[in-house]
C-alpha cells in the first residue's frame, strides 16, 4: 500500500493552480489542520494496521512552507502508526523560495530520501507571469543545495507557458539533466476558474496554442532523451533508474491511502478471484473546516464522513486500468488489450507480452481511447 499525505498550504496560490490549496499565513491555523491530519493518521493506522506500506508522498499545496518542528512532528507520527520498514521511497515536494539547509537535514533525518522541486520554468519572465515566488538563480541553487542531501532529486517543468519558445524549452532541459535524477514535464492546463484564465480572458497574458504547445512538449522529450533520460510515462523521466515509484503505483492500479484535505484514496476489497471486483474510491473534503470536523466527530477511520466515495463497477475498473497502464512505457499486458481497429495499429507497439503506444500515439492518446474503449 502507498501513503500519500497532503498539506494544503502556500505561501501564495499560483495563478495556473487548481489543487486543493490555500495561501495561508495563519499559524494557528496550520496547527489546527495538522491536530486533525495526525490524528486521521492515527485512526487510519487502526483500519490498516496490517499493512504494508511501499512508498509515502507527502505533497501540496507546499509541505516545504512547514518548519522542522511540524515536518518531523508528521514524520514521526507516520513511523509510530505504520509499519515503515519496507518503505523503498519516501517524497516530499518543495518550492524552491521555501527550502532551506535545515529542512533539508530534517527530512534526510526523518528517513525522507527523494526530493521533488516544483521549478516549473527556468525562466524569470515565466515565473512571474504564472505566479510564482522564486526565480531561475534561487531554483538552481536551491537543486544543487538539495543534491548535496539526497542522490534523488526530482524537478517538474511545466511547458507552454507564456513566453516558452524551441531554444528556451531545450535550455531549460539541458540545464536540469545534469542536477537531476528525474523530470517531470507537463503540458500547461488553464483550468476554469483559476486567475490564468481569468487573465487569458481578458487578454493581458497569452499562452501558446495547443498545437504549439504539444511542439514545445515534443522538443522537451527529445532533449531530455538526449541527455539520458528514460521517458518511462507520458510526462514523466528517469535516470539510472531513478522512477517515482510512487506515482508508478498510480499508473498500475496499486492501493493507496490518501489523508488530509481532499485526499484521495483507492483500495481494493477482492476475494483474489476477479481482481476488478470490488473497488472503491474516495475523497477527504477539501474545505479545511469540514476536513477537521469529520476526522474530529468519530473515533473510526471507516465512519469519517467524505466529500465522495464510489464503488467502481466491473467496467469502470477495466477502462481504468487500460487508460492508465497505456501512460508507462510498458503498456498493457496483451491478454487484457481491448481490439484495436486496424487503422490505428500504425499507433502502437506489441513486444515481450505487452502492448504499448509509440510517441506519436501518446500525443493522441485521449482520441485513441475513446475509440478503443468506446467510451
Amino acid at each position: 500500500m502507498q501513503i500519500y499525505v497532503h498539506v494544503p498550504f502556500c505561501k501564495s496560490k499560483c495563478r495556473y493552480c487548481d489543487f486543493n490549496s490555500y495561501a495561508c499565513h495563519d499559524k494557528q491555523a496550520i496547527f489546527d489542520y495538522l491536530t486533525a491530519l495526525n490524528r486521521e493518521i492515527e485512526l487510519a493506522s487502526k483500519a490498516f494496521f496490517n499493512a504494508k506500506i511501499d512508498t509515502i508522498y507527502i505533497g501540496g499545496g507546499t509541505p516545504s512552507l512547514l518548519d522542522v518542528s511540524q515536518i518531523e512532528n508528521l514524520c514521526q507520527n507516520l513511523a509510530k502508526n505504520f509499519d515503515l520498514s519496507g518503505v523503498k521511497e519516501f517524497s516530499i515536494e518543495c518550492n524552491p523560495e521555501s527550502l532551506d539547509e535545515e529542512k533539508l537535514e530534517a527530512y534526510r533525518k526523518e528517513g525522507i530520501n527523494r526530493i521533488s522541486i516544483g521549478v516549473q520554468s527556468l525562466f524569470d519572465d515565466n515565473l512571474r507571469a504564472i505566479g510564482r515566488l522564486h526565480n531561475s538563480k534561487t531554483a538552481i541553487e536551491k537543486i544543487k543545495l538539495a543534491n548535496r542531501y539526497f542522490d534523488n532529486v526530482s524537478a517538474d517543468l511545466i511547458v507552454g507557458l507564456p513566453f516558452d519558445t524551441t531554444d528556451r524549452i531545450k535550455e531549460e532541459v539541458e540545464t536540469l539533466a545534469p542536477l537531476v535524477r528525474h523530470l517531470s514535464m507537463y503540458e500547461l492546463s488553464v483550468e476554469e476558474g483559476t486567475s490564468l484564465e481569468k487573465l487569458i480572458k481578458q487578454g493581458k497574458i497569452s499562452v501558446p496554442s495547443d498545437d504549439k504547445t504539444q511542439d514545445l512538449f515534443d522538443i522537451a522529450c527529445d532533449t531530455a532523451q538526449k541527455c539520458g533520460f528514460d521517458r518511462y510515462e507520458v510526462s514523466n523521466f528517469a535516470k539510472d533508474g531513478k522512477i517515482s515509484y510512487h506515482n508508478y503505483g498510480y499508473w498500475t492500479r496499486e492501493e493507496y491511502l490518501g489523508l488530509g484535505a481532499g485526499a484521495h484514496s483507492f483500495l481494493k476489497i477482492s476475494d483474489g478471484e476477479n481482481p476488478l471486483e470490488n473497488q472503491v474510491r474516495f475523497a477527504n473534503f477539501k474545505n479545511l473546516d469540514k476536513y477537521k470536523t469529520a476526522v474530529e466527530s468519530t473515533k473510526f477511520y471507516a465512519k469519517i464522513c467524505r466529500e465522495y466515495e464510489e464503488n467502481l463497477d466491473e467496467k469502470s475498473a477495466y477502462e481504468e486500468e487500460i487508460m492508465l497502464a497505456l501512460r508507462t512505457k510498458k503498456g498493457v499486458k496483451a491478454e487484457r488489450m481491448p481490439s484495436v481497429p486496424a487503422e490505428l495499429e500504425r499507433f502502437f507497439d506489441r513486444k515481450d507480452g505487452y502492448v504499448s503506444l509509440k510517441r506519436e500515439g501518446m500525443a493522441v492518446m485521449n482520441s485513441i481511447l475513446v475509440e478503443i474503449l468506446d467510451i
